[in-house]
């Protein structure tokens, strides 16, 4: 079995995420998101649901499909988060709705096995969910994976709150960057300041911060996203935007944020999936100052959203029917997520 060496520089002191807690995760250590040197897995499976590129969804029905690792904690705090069950409610933080949630704890040998059957059963890539907590260990799996013969684009799909260290580990194994830009700044001001609404919303006041230099280190590696003959993502970068009711996500300064700074050909997904879930459906007196927390997206604060790309020439977004938004949730307490 594969294992890390208790001299290990990113697991000593960890630095992966833009909290830089420095624990040290051998032994019986944990960082704050509650990993140690394991690999906490909840499932795997083959997903229909992501965006076209990533999921083939032009392709016929046989052909389709994204090899979906969901990897369990977070290092964010999200209060909606629409993967509570396995980001949050295994972390030691307090919950008030525990779920019978099927995870265990994994190791790189056995990640780099799931990766080849998920490329047998026909995925179309290899999609590492919330992976934030994981990049060594995922760096060693996938690297025993592409030696034993793994030929599939990989996707790191994170939250976007990646450090630097973490990112250039990942340089070279990474072929496809799906980061969320979850929130931009009241103002170029403060874009580089501590921000009480991101520390509200996401647990953590610098999250523009770490997430523009994670973009700007993801578009260094990868470059805009590209396409093969089939209409897959092959190769580049695909930032999502979950628009919040009440512009609680600042997408009105967001988006000519990143029209300014990556231009006509970046490729955007603006969700439209927003729930009132986890914290804010638990604790609703909590958020009584942010009443639009707690209801859903409304079509007019879509349209704007996705007129405001037009307007700035992204014309490579990505788009979804508020009516389905509820198809994109998922359920881990059940054996088929989605």
């Amino acid at each position: 079995m594969l294992a890390l060496s208790d001299t290990d520089p990113p697991l000593r002191a960890c630095r992966l995420c833009g909290r830089s807690c420095r624990a040290c995760r051998h032994g019986s250590g944990a960082g704050h998101c509650g990993a140690g040197t394991g690999i906490t897995l909840s499932s795997s499976l083959i997903h229909h649901g992501e965006e076209p590129p990533i999921s083939g969804q032009n392709l016929s029905g046989s052909e389709r499909g994204s090899g979906t690792i969901f990897f369990a904690r977070c290092p964010l705090h999200c209060v909606f988060c629409q993967n509570w069950q396995i980001s949050q409610a295994i972390t030691g933080t307090k919950n008030p709705t525990r779920a019978s949630v099927s995870h265990r704890e994994s190791h790189p040998e056995e990640l780099a096995g799931i990766m080849l059957d998920l490329e047998a059963r026909g995925a179309l890539n290899i999609n590492l969910i919330s992976p934030t907590p994981y990049v060594p260990q995922i760096v060693m799996a996938l690297r025993q994976a592409k030696t034993a013969g793994l030929n599939l684009p990989i996707v790191y799909n994170s939250g976007g709150y990646d450090s630097l260290e973490a990112l250039r580990l990942l340089d070279g194994l990474i072929d496809i960057y799906l980061p969320d830009a979850k929130l931009a700044p009241e103002s170029k001001a403060s874009s580089t300041e501590d921000d009480l609404l991101a520390a509200r919303l996401l647990g953590v006041s610098n999250y523009v911060r770490v997430n523009r230099t994670a973009l700007w280190e993801m578009f260094r590696q990868c470059g805009h996203l590209r396409l093969d003959e089939r209409g897959v993502a092959c190769r580049g970068v695909l930032i999502r935007h979950l628009v919040l009711p009440g512009n609680l996500a600042r997408t009105r300064q967001l988006i000519p944020w990143l029209a300014e700074n990556f231009g006509p050909d970046l490729c955007l997904s603006l969700m439209a999936q927003y729930q009132p879930l986890y914290l804010v459906h638990n604790r609703p007196k909590d958020f009584r100052d942010l009443p639009d927390l707690s209801r859903t997206l409304r079509e007019e604060e879509y349209d704007e959203a996705v007129d405001l790309a037009m307007e700035y020439g992204l014309t490579r977004t990505f788009i979804q029917e508020l009516a389905s938004a509820g198809e994109y949730l998922p359920n881990f307490t059940r054996r088929k997520v989605f």
